[in-house]
């Protein structure tokens, strides 16, 4: 089983701006960017692997409201068993769509097809390091290696951890092996470097 790492895919159907322009994502549609996607990921791990999706899967906000349930529903189309750690977007889903049952959404999203569902964080061990996953940086953990996504493809290497978004990472996911690596290579330069 191989574990990988990503978020803010924000798939969406209505909100080319938000997500297509304002990040640079070579698309011209955003029905061409969850295909282009959803085929990288499904060459990078089968169906055995684990993704680890630190929130943002969709899109949920004034210009992209309708499709959300649309775009959940992609996870079927990925052979991986993807972990969903709720993002802003996701929040957003529920508060407005579910009134804050969190075990009302969760149990919609495990029906739509994700392996697992966490409403804030989750701690992992790995290749003797331990980790603290979330969507927002600003919630980082002493003592962990933070993984995080949310700010896109600004801020990728903090003191305290890695921005996994896949803008950091043309569009794939950080793979377990991906990941240690980055925290060898930040062992070779100055710890001021990251202020």
């Amino acid at each position: 089983m191989a574990i990988f790492f990503t978020a803010d895919t924000h798939f969406g159907l209505n909100d080319y701006e938000g997500t297509i322009a304002r990040d640079f994502r070579p698309f011209k549609t955003p029905k061409e960017m969850s295909r282009k996607i959803i085929k990288i990921w499904n060459k990078q791990a089968g169906k055995n692997d684990v993704i680890y999706h630190l929130g943002d899967f969709i899109n949920y906000n004034f210009k992209d409201k309708e499709s959300y349930v649309e775009c959940l529903k992609l996870v079927k189309k990925i052979k991986a068993k993807v972990v969903l750690i709720l993002g802003n977007n996701e929040k957003r889903v529920l508060r407005y769509e579910f009134n804050d049952d969190f075990k009302k959404f969760k149990e919609f999203l495990l029906n739509i097809g994700f392996a697992d569902v966490y409403e804030d964080d989750l701690y992992l061990e790995l290749g003797g390091y331990k980790f603290y996953l979330n969507h927002y940086p600003k919630n980082h953990k002493d003592g962990y290696i933070n993984l995080f996504g949310h700010i896109h493809g600004t801020g990728f290497v903090k003191k305290y951890g890695f921005n996994i978004g896949i803008d950091n990472h043309y569009l794939s996911m950080f793979s377990e092996e991906d990941v240690l690596r980055l925290i060898k290579n930040r062992e070779l330069f100055d710890e001021n470097v990251y202020d």
